[in-house]
């Protein structure tokens, strides 16, 4: 059975932000740096409509089954438990997003994001390094999609594993207590069927309050099973 997602208004914004930036049919002309920005700011936005099975203790204990997308090239380790949206929702902006959520821990959920790129996206470096990326669109959010209030600090950033792995944290007031992200860029050449890409964008999310105490070991074991998908398209 499929289910319903039903988006916040700060979500739709952000979608609305991304869709007028950058189109795979159109030529851009607002810069890189805001587009990426809008893609990082779905994920911290999607917050209030994610829901919550297992503890991370178990999940440590080998209760995963990995998800492996060989249309885009990477796997994925997701714990069994947590509920599955069943189908990738379409976005307006052609954006398709997949959901699993933690049934038990409110607020604690991985989502995978995939976004069509223009064919001069060649690279992760297109959109800059690590570096780079991260300060330009993770830390600046005060203004993003009108929001007012926000907080956020980037804890880590590297390239590996040819994706780039942040670690961060997010609060909008009134809207998203603090909450911790950890999340995977990867492009993925031809992935569209043409000669086009497609950034991958795997993010977990848990309330900070929760994440030390209970989900850090869990999502290193998450991010650490990225890699190359297994089977063969």
């Amino acid at each position: 059975m499929m289910m319903t997602i039903r988006y916040p208004a700060i979500f739709l914004l952000s979608l609305l932000a991304t869709a007028s930036a950058f189109s795979i049919n159109d030529k851009a002309t607002t810069s890189r740096r805001d587009w990426l920005a809008s893609t990082i700011t779905a994920p911290s936005a999607a917050a209030a409509l994610l829901a919550f099975g297992l503890s991370p203790q178990q999940a440590l204990a080998g209760y995963t089954t990995l998800f492996d997308d060989v249309q885009h090239g990477f796997s994925i380790a997701i714990p069994n438990s947590w509920a599955s949206s069943k189908s990738v929702q379409e976005l307006s902006d052609r954006r398709q997003i997949v959901v699993w959520s933690d049934p038990s821990n409110k607020g604690t959920a991985l989502f995978i994001a995939y976004t069509p790129v223009r064919d001069d996206f060649t690279s992760l470096q297109s959109f800059g390094a690590v570096d780079q990326v991260a300060a330009q669109t993770i830390m600046p959010k005060a203004d993003m999609a009108g929001q007012t209030g926000v907080q956020a600090e980037m804890l880590k950033a590297e390239s590996k594993k040819q994706a780039y792995l942040f670690d961060y944290t997010q609060a909008i007031e009134g809207v998203q207590p603090p909450t911790h992200f950890r999340t995977i860029f990867t492009l993925q050449q031809g992935a569209t069927g043409g000669a086009g890409a497609v950034l991958v964008t795997i993010t977990l999310q848990t309330p900070e309050e929760s994440y030390n105490s209970n989900f850090k070991a869990l999502f290193d074991q998450i991010i650490d099973s990225y890699g190359k998908a297994k089977g063969t398209a």
